[in-house]
């Protein structure tokens, strides 16, 4: 019994390892706003014992129709994310996804490379995302709130 005991003890503690060393494991939680001209909705997990976040976003119109949805991976390294429509068809081909790099983790920043998770608040948050279509670049700025 001590040691099954012991054994529970040392798992609980080893999953919070990844919880408490991934500066980043502040994103946790639901999150709502803005951006593209409608409602953004994401979700992270708690950092795995790894430091390894999993999230989802999507968005809806202004209308509400359901615009598109993505399937995220944070880690030491960065973002990588794939694009899926309405009907889970996905943007990027079976092998291919966005990576954006890793630039610098802080208490309040995650930076990536064309992409900013800036934390406001315990609640608050803005991401900045660089775009660019064509000769045309931008920058998309979402305010969100944790729920």
């Amino acid at each position: 019994m001590k040691k099954l005991l012991l054994l529970f003890f040392v798992i609980i503690n080893l999953s919070a390892i990844g919880q408490e060393s991934a500066p980043y494991a502040w994103l946790a939680g639901s999150w709502t706003g803005n951006g593209f001209g409608g409602t953004s909705e994401e979700m992270w997990s708690p950092p795995s014992t790894d430091g390894t976040m999993m999230g989802v976003f999507r968005h809806h119109n202004e209308d509400g129709s359901l615009n598109f949805y993505e399937f995220m991976v944070l880690d030491s390294t960065g973002l990588k994310l794939k694009h899926f429509n309405p009907d889970m068809m996905a943007w990027e081909t079976k092998e291919d996804f966005v990576h954006f790099k890793a630039i610098e983790f802080t208490k309040n920043k995650i930076a990536l490379k064309g992409l900013v998770f800036e934390r406001k608040s315990d609640t608050s948050m803005e991401i900045r995302l660089d775009l660019k279509d064509g000769d045309k670049q931008w920058t998309e700025v979402f305010q969100m709130t944790k729920k």
